[in-house]
C-alpha cells in the first residue's frame, strides 16, 4: 500500500538528462513488449481517471464527476475502501468521486504535480516496462497478472486490491520525484501477486486481539516483502535516500530498536488474543501501519534474512505457505550486518 489500516499511508528527481539518456538507449516499445513474459503483458495501466480529474478541475464540468463515478478505477477504490475501512464515503462511488475532488478550489494547486505523474505514467514507465520484473521476480512462478494499475487522484499514495492497484498522481510525494511512481508501482503490483495466493483480513471482522495478530502476521508479509521487492531498483539507482522506509533500512541501530518494539506489541497481543480489541489493541496498529511503520521496515528485514540465510526461492515459497510460516521462519534465521548487504 501502499496498505495503512485506518490511515492514508503517508521522489523522484529525474535530470533531463537521465531521461534523455533512457530514451536513447530504451528499445524500440512494440519490440519490447512483444518480448516481455506473459505475466507482464497481461497487466493493464489506465491513465483516464487521472486525464478527467484534471479536466474536472481545470474546467468545473459536473458531468464529468459523474463520468469518473462509472469508471472502472473508482470501483476499484471503493472496494478498497470498504474492505480496509478507510474514513472516505463508502457509500457510492458517487460520493467517493465527490469527496476526493472537492472542493475544487483547494484542489487546482495538486494539478501541475498531477499533470507531471501522468507525463511519466503515460511514458517513460511504459516505454519500458523491465521494472515490472522486479515485481516478478519476489512472486511465484505461477502467477499472472489478470488486472489494471491505475493512475488515479486524492486517494492514499497507492493502493492495491483484487487483481488492481492504483497510484494517486497528485499524492505529495510524487511532487517533483516522479520516477517514484515507479518504485511504488512495484510495491502495489506485488501486493496484487500476493493478494491473489491469501486475501486480506477485512478490518469490519476485526473482533478480537487474535484478529488484530493475524493481521499483523498478515500486513507483515505483505508490505515487508514489497518494500524488499523495490530495494535493489532503489539501490543501483541511488533512491534508498528518497523514501524513509529504505533510509530506515540502512540505520542497524534504529531497526534493531524498531524490531524490538515490533516484537514487543506482537507477543502482547499473543498474549491476549481471546481479549476484545481495545483501543489498547487497535493502538499496535496505528504503530504498524503509519506510526513507526513497524511492518513495512521490520517485514523487509524479515525477507532480506530470509532470502539471505535460504535463497530467493524460499523466500518466495513462503508466500504460499503463508504469513505464519513467513513469521516463524524469519524468528530462525540470523541476523545479517545490515539490509545493504543486499
Amino acid at each position: 500500500m501502499g496498505h495503512a489500516v485506518r490511515a492514508v499511508c503517508a521522489v523522484i528527481v529525474a535530470a533531463n538528462f537521465v531521461l534523455s539518456a533512457q530514451a536513447q538507449s530504451r528499445p524500440d516499445s512494440k519490440q519490447a513488449r512483444s518480448a516481455e513474459p506473459l505475466a507482464i503483458r497481461d497487466l493493464h495501466f489506465d491513465s483516464s481517471f487521472a486525464q478527467s480529474a484534471l479536466t474536472y478541475l481545470h474546467g468545473g464540468d459536473q458531468s464529468v464527476l459523474l463520468r469518473l463515478s462509472e469508471s472502472a478505477a473508482a470501483e476499484h477504490l471503493i472496494n478498497h475502501a470498504r474492505n480496509f475501512d478507510y474514513d472516505v464515503p463508502r457509500d457510492s462511488t458517487q460520493a467517493l468521486v465527490f469527496h476526493l475532488l472537492n472542493p475544487r478550489e483547494s484542489h487546482l494547486s495538486q494539478a501541475p504535480s498531477c499533470e507531471r505523474s501522468l507525463a511519466f505514467f503515460s511514458g517513460p514507465m511504459q516505454d519500458d516496462r523491465s521494472w515490472v520484473g522486479d515485481t516478478l521476480g519476489y512472486l511465484p512462478d505461477d502467477f499472472r497478472f489478470n488486472g489494471t494499475l491505475f493512475l488515479t487522484f486524492g486517494y492514499d499514495i497507492g493502493v492495491a486490491f483484487g487483481p488492481n492497484a492504483s497510484l494517486n498522481c497528485a499524492h505529495g510525494h510524487f511532487d517533483g520525484h516522479p520516477r517514484e511512481l515507479l518504485y511504488y508501482a512495484i510495491h502495489e503490483l506485488h501486493h496484487v501477486g500476493f493478494m491473489s495466493y491469501h486475501a486480506p483480513p477485512k478490518i469490519s471482522d476485526i473482533k478480537t486481539c487474535g484478529d488484530i495478530l493475524r493481521l499483523v502476521e498478515y500486513s507483515t508479509q505483505l508490505e515487508g516483502m514489497a518494500v524488499y521487492a523495490a530495494y535493489e531498483r532503489r539501490s543501483d539507482e541511488h533512491a534508498l535516500s528518497d523514501d524513509d522506509d529504505y533510509v530506515a533500512l540502512q540505520d542497524g541501530q534504529g531497526m534493531q530498536l524498531d524490531e524490538m518494539h515490533y516484537w514487543e506489541d506482537f507477543h502482547w497481543l499473543e498474549a491476549h488474543t481471546a481479549q476484545p480489541a481495545d483501543a489498547a489493541a487497535w493502538a499496535v496498529i496505528t504503530r504498524m501501519s503509519s506510526g513507526d511503520r513497524l511492518w513495512y521496515r521490520v517485514g523487509a528485514r524479515m525477507a532480506q534474512r530470509i532470502e539471505v540465510a535460504s535463497g530467493r526461492p524460499k523466500l518466495i515459497e513462503l508466500i504460499k505457505q503463508g504469513p505464519a510460516a513467513f513469521i516463524e521462519t524469519s524468528k530462525g534465521v540470523a541476523a545479517p550486518a545490515a539490509v545493504t548487504d543486499k
